[in-house]
């Protein structure tokens, strides 16, 4: 198993992914498929940036993102400050 699917948020996607193949094909190539998948969003730069683009935010009480994260999501996305409208 990847380690990747150690996240269960990965693996609830990866799940997902492969639910229409469930009761159609073996354990063992639903095992195959769900590795393939999860190595796919390891290792390709632009599935693994949408994993870390689509992955929920875990805060913690102060309203901090959890690894120091203190730019607002819509600054990063719109290129601003996060202070109101650039002049």
């Amino acid at each position: 198993m990847h380690t990747l699917l150690d996240d269960p948020w990965v693996a609830a996607q990866v799940d997902a992914a492969i639910a229409p193949y469930v009761g159609k094909l073996s354990e063992t190539d639903l095992a195959w498929m769900r590795d393939q998948l999860a190595e796919t969003l390891a290792e390709d730069a632009y599935a693994a940036s949408l994993v870390r683009r689509a992955h929920p935010r875990v805060s913690d009480q102060s309203g901090f993102a959890e690894g120091g994260d203190l730019v607002p999501r819509a600054s990063r996305d719109t290129g601003t400050s996060g202070r109101g409208p650039s002049r």
